[in-house]
């Protein structure tokens, strides 16, 4: 294969989840249900809840303005020796882009947010095998299919009345470059500084893989964690060649590919304009979880909709200008 590159308790309890700034977990909660299969599934969350979710939601989402940018490798123009940045040549040709309005979740969804969402479609957590319990942290960025990020946003689109989506690839890349500047990289000032501004490969170790949501400084435009040990699904298929046809305005990628386009972080932070592509398929199969009784027995339990690695993150936009209230 080529890469390139959520319980329903009081509703003090889930104000906490939502609101706090740093909440801890979101285990040992009330109305908490083992299936027979060993998968824990979470109560339907009530109206305030969601409604607070939402809120949060709309107040995260940073509008960005109409605007044209030059999408792709633009080491050329400014090299030594007109080289480019990436060898690949799936970031080239660098082409103009024209974006309409749009706004953008200045942080990757969590745990505590998509753990709502799959308690309010009555389905269990995802990530549940022991390998991935580690991850587990209320304001961790969530792992998941593309399935399940697209879901996830349509869904606040319909508890809000707004046009929510995943972003599209050329969405992506003008926000990470703060409205389409050439910054390498997605960060306050478009370097990397391995602990100050991306995280250190001692600080994902000590937080256990991932780190929370928010802990490094944004980039210009206000948005955080583009960078920060995920990569970030796109609604785009993939295709090596798109750049070479994609229309000026408004492009939504092919009309399909092997893959849909992820940008971000694929095992190190890459430059902004860098491409990948992962599978669309949902895995099938078990894993491991440990019994809760030291020492008992490791079971297998199936998968759960919408599980996928650690890494799969990803943000939601609402396709429409101005502020969003």
């Amino acid at each position: 294969m080529k890469i390139k590159k959520f319980v329903l308790g009081s509703l003090l309890v889930y104000s906490n989840i939502l609101m706090a700034k740093q909440p801890e977990k979101i285990d040992g909660q009330a109305n908490v249900e083992t299936l027979a299969d060993g998968n824990v599934r979470d109560g339907v969350p009530d109206a305030k809840t969601l409604k607070s979710l939402v809120e949060r939601t709309k107040k995260n989402m940073i509008p960005l303005s109409s605007g044209t940018f030059q999408m792709g490798d633009w080491g050329a123009l400014v090299n030594a020796g007109q080289l480019p940045y990436d060898g690949s040549p799936d970031s080239k040709p660098l082409h103009d882009v024209s974006l309409t309005g749009f706004a953008m979740s200045k942080f990757p969804v969590t745990y505590a947010e998509f753990d709502l969402f799959v308690a309010a479609m009555g389905l269990p957590r995802v990530n549940q095998s022991t390998f991935y319990l580690r991850f587990r942290k209320s304001n961790n960025p969530v792992g998941v299919s593309w399935q399940g990020a697209k879901d996830y946003c349509q869904w606040i689109g319909k508890l809000s009345g707004l046009p929510v989506d995943l972003p599209t690839e050329a969405q992506w890349e003008y926000a990470a470059r703060s409205k389409g500047k050439r910054y390498l990289y997605p960060t306050d000032d478009g370097t990397r500084d391995d602990g100050r501004n991306v995280p250190s490969y001692e600080q994902k170790k000590a937080a256990g893989g991932l780190v929370e949501v928010g802990k490094f400084p944004p980039n210009p435009a206000g948005f955080h964690d583009f960078g920060a040990g995920t990569h970030e699904w796109t609604n785009d298929w993939y295709a090596a060649d798109y750049y070479e046809k994609s229309p000026r305005d408004n492009p939504k990628g092919p009309n399909e590919g092997p893959g849909k386009v992820v940008r971000g972080d694929f095992g190190n932070i890459q430059m902004t304009f860098q491409r990948w592509y992962r599978p669309v398929e949902e895995e099938t199969g078990t894993w491991t979880l440990r019994s809760t009784t030291r020492g008992g027995p490791k079971r297998e339990i199936p998968y759960t909709k919408y599980s996928a690695t650690s890494e799969n993150a990803f943000r939601c936009v609402v396709n429409q200008s101005g502020p969003i209230r």
